[in-house]
């Protein structure tokens, strides 16, 4: 039977589209004041993404190399790591944080904390640091279970299996106890498979579904129906 969940982060506890237009708008602001800065940003996010997909499911030399995307970023535009690291920070990191509030799945979040008060240990795995996009969306003290791919004793993205096997020792479960849900076919459920998990894409999370998957008698919360958009 399972006893956890864990998360995707992007794409799952909130949908993509509407971040994507947020941050075009803040790199149309940001050209228009900094042209030159915007571009070189530009150049580099795109780059952060492609080695993101070419390191993608790759097994790590080093499980404890720190940032292996960041290095290999640096490497190939032969740009000093602290600019990669500063220009990824604020893109990535920061200036999504006060979108994610208005965004973020409402029916999805309600489970989580429904889950929480039910005891139900639960965990988040993405390939970009969580804990503030989890502090944004007013979660964070529902999750117990924090991995991101770029750290040390991970060091591999999705869907390679590490991240998803580190997950569920921080939660204290065999990785078939875990239920993992995410958004990215080929990615997190190819993933979770291979670490031995549950998987179920977030549309197919339900309040009516997991109850019965973790076998609760908690009864559901009204609105809490199926997960949409």
């Amino acid at each position: 039977m399972i006893q956890a969940v864990a998360y995707d982060m992007d794409g799952t506890l909130y949908p993509l589209w509407p971040m994507r237009y947020y941050m075009v708008r803040e790199l149309v602001w940001a050209f228009l004041h900094a042209p030159g800065k915007t571009w070189g940003d530009l150049r580099m996010l795109r780059t952060y993404r492609q080695v993101l997909e070419h390191l993608r499911g790759a097994e790590a030399a080093d499980p404890d190399a720190e940032d292996p995307q960041l290095y290999a970023v640096a490497e190939k535009l032969a740009i000093p790591p602290e600019e990669v690291r500063a220009t990824a920070d604020e893109w990535v990191t920061k200036r999504p944080l006060r979108f994610l509030r208005r965004i973020a799945r409402p029916r999805l979040l309600q489970i989580i904390r429904l889950l929480h008060r039910a005891d139900v240990r639960q965990g988040v795995y993405s390939d970009y640091r969580p804990q503030t996009k989890l502090q944004a969306m007013g979660i964070a003290g529902c999750i117990q279970a924090v991995v991101w791919s770029r750290q040390p004793g991970v060091g591999e993205f999705k869907p390679a299996p590490a991240g998803f096997l580190q997950v569920a020792r921080l939660l204290g479960v065999k990785p078939a106890e875990v239920l993992y849900v995410g958004d990215r076919t080929g990615v997190d459920d190819v993933g979770a498979w291979a670490a031995g998990m549950q998987f179920l894409r977030v549309r197919q999370f339900t309040l009516k579904r997991v109850r019965a998957m973790l076998g609760l008698t908690t009864p559901p919360e009204p609105g809490a129906v199926e997960l949409r958009g």
